[in-house]
């Protein structure tokens, strides 16, 4: 495929911009709740409901989808997108917000999942795992900019403008697949993966990763989806404070992906393990620290850092499980993903209104000691 530069490119500002409505909302959850009059928990109904609609849609929308002509589905994803922004900036109903949030997290999984296969289309064989990772950047920056970005503005000027900001750069992102997506004559048919599916169900160890998948991601969003909850009451972080915090965090997330790539490639299986320790003695620390600000700082360094280790962890316990289908696998991981952001995002929903804000780091703790033991199984299921 021609321009495949740009078409790379492309692809990975779509999916920047899909992952700023996904996590965007993650920073202004206390701005949500006094915007709608509701409680903490019950804005995080907009994080866990929207990764639980992708878990749901994940194996099925891409290949419903695959009927239809590829570029005309994509500008058609993007456009929900805009369009769900929007109507989120014009409402008072919560409920009326809360469906457009879990209509464009059906489409969710059809962009990424399409755009990770075409730009490994657009290069010889041998270059794809370049191409794939090119547009796993958008991914990292979506995380990067989303959430500290949209807090700033929620912040200084209203929850409104916050969701202006986030169709704003869906916009941009469907004018530019408009642009430079290639016709779709040119571009190959993407196949299901029904058969796969189907083969690979009925493994032990594809299971066991599952599961150990699903409950790293809820250790990590247990505590990180009220991450902006958490350092205004229990650290005190001011507005400022807050928005440059998420910022490191982010940028700290972006260094794990490159931490994370080295440690599985030299030793996988003792670094897969590791990972849920380091994140549980994040969480003993988090207590401890918060009301030391410079320290505070320092380990939200660490703990974003780990969260980019995370995410490419949770990749890799289902892609070594099926490394002869590794679009399945990806398939499989963004669903099995956004099935333990639900469960740990649903937990700390719970957790807080019961108990309080302080208590969330518990709660991240017994996680990711759980995964560990899964972690192990799996490995073992894997030997």
């Amino acid at each position: 495929m021609k321009n495949h530069k740009l078409l790379i490119f492309t692809l990975a500002f779509g999916t920047f911009s899909i992952l700023n409505t996904e996590v965007g909302i993650v920073g202004i959850l206390p701005v949500i709740s006094k915007h709608f009059g509701i409680g903490i928990s019950g804005a995080g109904l907009l994080v866990s409901l929207f990764a639980l609609t992708i878990s749901i849609s994940g194996p099925i929308m891409p290949v419903v989808m695959g009927k239809f002509k590829i570029k005309r589905v994509l500008l058609f994803t993007l456009w929900i997108f805009v369009l769900s922004n929007i109507i989120s900036a014009n409402t008072n109903n919560f409920t009326i917000a809360l469906i457009a949030r879990i209509i464009p997290a059906i489409f969710h999984p059809v962009y990424c999942s399409y755009a990770l296969t075409l730009a490994s289309n657009s290069v010889a064989p041998k270059e794809a795992p370049k191409a794939v990772s090119l547009v796993m950047m958008g991914v990292s920056s979506g995380m990067v900019v989303g959430t500290p970005v949209t807090t700033i503005i929620a912040n200084h000027f209203s929850y409104a403008s916050a969701m202006y900001f986030l169709a704003i750069v869906s916009l941009l992102s469907v004018i530019l697949n408009n642009l430079f997506l290639p016709k779709d004559s040119q571009i190959t048919k993407i196949t299901s993966n029904e058969v796969a599916l189907r083969q690979v169900i009925k493994r032990k160890n594809v299971w066991v990763s599952g599961l150990a998948t699903i409950s790293l991601a809820a250790a990590m969003s247990c505590v990180y989806s009220y991450v902006s909850d958490y350092l205004s009451q229990v650290a005190r972080f001011e507005a400022n404070q807050l928005s440059s915090a998420l910022f490191i965090f982010g940028l700290a997330s972006i260094c794990g992906n490159f931490i994370a790539g080295f440690g599985l490639s030299r030793s996988p299986q003792k670094f897969v393990a590791i990972a849920p320790i380091i994140l549980a003695m994040i969480y003993i620390l988090e207590p401890v620290l918060s009301q030391q600000y410079i320290w505070m700082f320092g380990l939200i360094i660490i703990w974003g850092a780990i969260y980019g280790i995370g995410n490419n962890t949770q990749q890799y316990l289902i892609s070594s499980a099926l490394p002869n289908s590794l679009n399945l696998a990806n398939g499989l991981f963004i669903s099995l993903g956004n099935v333990g952001i639900t469960i740990g995002t649903t937990i700390g929903g719970l957790i807080l209104g019961k108990w309080g804000i302080g208590i969330l780091p518990l709660a991240g703790i017994f996680l990711a000691i759980f995964t560990f033991f899964m972690i192990i199984w799996r490995n073992i299921a894997l030997v």
